[in-house]
C-alpha cells in the first residue's frame, strides 16, 4: 500500500465515515492538526503491548514496517518515540455521524 493510499484509507476515508470530514483527515488551513508521522525504518512483529487492548488484537503476530515516531494534537507534540508526554484532558469529545454516502455506497 502506498502511504497515499495508508492515509487516505486510515485519516481521510475514515474522517468522511464518521461525518468529521474536513475538520479531521486532512492537512488544510481550518483543520485540526492531528498528525502522526511514521519512521518507515522500524519493522517490527506487532504484540500485545503494542495496542491499548486487555487481552486480544488481531493485529497481533502481524509483521509491520514503519512506526509512529511523533504525534501531534492541534500542532502540540503529545507522544515522541513511545514517550506519552499530553495530558489527561487534552483530547476533545467531537459527535460524529454516519455519512449518508456510507449508507448507500463504498466510500473507499
Amino acid at each position: 500500500m502506498t502511504l497515499e493510499r495508508f492515509a487516505d484509507v486510515t485519516a481521510t476515508n475514515a474522517a468522511r465515515i464518521f461525518g468529521l470530514y474536513p475538520r479531521k483527515g486532512v492537512i488544510a488551513p481550518g483543520s485540526d492538526a492531528d498528525l502522526v508521522l511514521l519512521d518507515p525504518s522500524i519493522r517490527k512483529t506487532l504484540t500485545r503491548d503494542d495496542f491499548h487492548v486487555a487481552d486480544y488484537s488481531p493485529w497481533e503476530g502481524w509483521d509491520i514496517a514503519g512506526w509512529p515516531a511523533l504525534t501531534l494534537l492541534r500542532g502540540r507534540v503529545i507522544a515522541d518515540r513511545g514517550r506519552i508526554l499530553g495530558q489527561p484532558g487534552d483530547g476533545r469529545l467531537l459527535t460524529r455521524r454516519i455519512d449518508g454516502a456510507v449508507l448507500t455506497r463504498p466510500v473507499c
